[in-house]
């Protein structure tokens, strides 16, 4: 049995405390947070001890934690558990500055601890099939690339809208994509980003140099409107084809190899059927047990980071951004 505790209380501790109740050999037997633990504990880890400080959780009897809380808190919990040789799965991104990135990267390979950084887009099966068919050469070499990713944020949450906190638009909610993109087409040269923000709404767009000559674009948008959908859609274009993905159609994920030919639908499972938050975690109690090891790495998170950044320092500066982590 691993035995976990889940540091926050929000929505992302909530995913994952319903998701750890459903994996067997799973065991959350600690949850901490500044706000409402004990009503977080009570209807998500009802078995679970409760505390409002980390050190009392971290004296719990722990295998691993996972580390929900906002952006700006992560280091020091991270360099915590590492004190204590617990593995760490980490929400990103990984850190909010650069400094405090590295100062996690330097805990994690000083303790010799698993860490995951939670880049759940990695487990979504129309990703990993879009990856997969690139991988394969199924659409050619890639030429160009687009990403949309529309997620709707309540003004009530007060600290995604504080800049100095989270980071905005760019490092919480547009790094899902620069880490998919990075993954499946390579390291990214340099970013060129726009913004438009008027009241809590956050609108980007970010064009991506890619080191192999690919080029892409990244939209990401924060509206507050509850009517507004969460859209995410992806298209990847190369000299023999094309693949394309919409989150709002009924078959998401087509993939356009042969000009003469209908679309191939998607070669997985049909979408929701299988639950990345469940793969992942998956995948980190698996990685805690010593079979399997991190698919997404501390570098890898920081890497993603880098581009988030550089897009920030784009849109700020107005000009095109080299993305380097000097």
């Amino acid at each position: 049995m691993t035995r976990i505790g889940i540091l926050g209380s929000g929505f992302m501790a909530q995913v994952h405390a319903i998701r750890y109740a459903d994996i067997d050999g799973a065991n959350v037997v600690g949850v901490c947070s500044p706000s409402y633990p004990e009503a977080f504990a009570a209807e998500f880890a009802p078995d679970a001890a409760v505390h409002d400080d980390p050190e009392d959780l971290f004296d719990e009897e722990l295998d691993a934690v996972n580390i929900c809380t906002p952006t700006a808190t992560h280091r020091p919990l991270v360099e915590a558990a590492a004190e204590r040789g617990l593995d760490v799965l980490c929400e990103k991104p990984v850190e909010r500055t650069m400094e405090d990135a590295v100062a996690i990267e330097e805990a994690v390979s000083d303790a010799g601890i698993t860490f995951l950084p939670g880049h759940v887009l990695r487990f979504f099966p129309e990703y990993v099939a879009a990856k997969e068919q690139v991988d394969a050469g199924s659409i050619g070499t890639p030429g160009t690339v687009r990403a949309l990713r529309q997620s709707p944020v309540a003004a009530t949450h007060p600290w995604f809208h504080d800049f100095d906190a989270s980071g905005g638009v760019l490092l919480d909610l547009a790094i899902h994509d620069f880490d998919f993109l990075r993954w499946t087409i390579g390291a990214v040269e340099s970013v060129f980003t726009r913004r438009r923000t008027w009241d809590e709404n956050k609108y980007t767009t970010t064009m991506l140099r890619f080191e192999n000559g690919t080029i892409g674009t990244v939209d990401a948008r924060w509206p507050t409107a509850d009517e507004v959908p969460f859209v995410t859609e992806l298209e990847i274009a190369g000299d023999d084809g094309l693949i394309e993905f919409d989150s709002e159609t009924v078959d998401p994920l087509r993939v356009h190899a042969e000009t003469n030919e209908p679309p191939v639908s998607d070669p997985v499972d049909v979408p929701l059927t299988k639950d990345p938050y469940r793969l992942e975690l998956e995948h980190f109690l698996a990685c805690v047990r010593g079979e399997e090891t991190p698919c997404v790495s501390v570098g890898d998170g920081i890497e993603a980071m880098c581009i988030s950044l550089s897009a920030i320092e784009s849109a700020e500066r107005g000009i095109p951004v080299s993305v380097s982590r000097n």
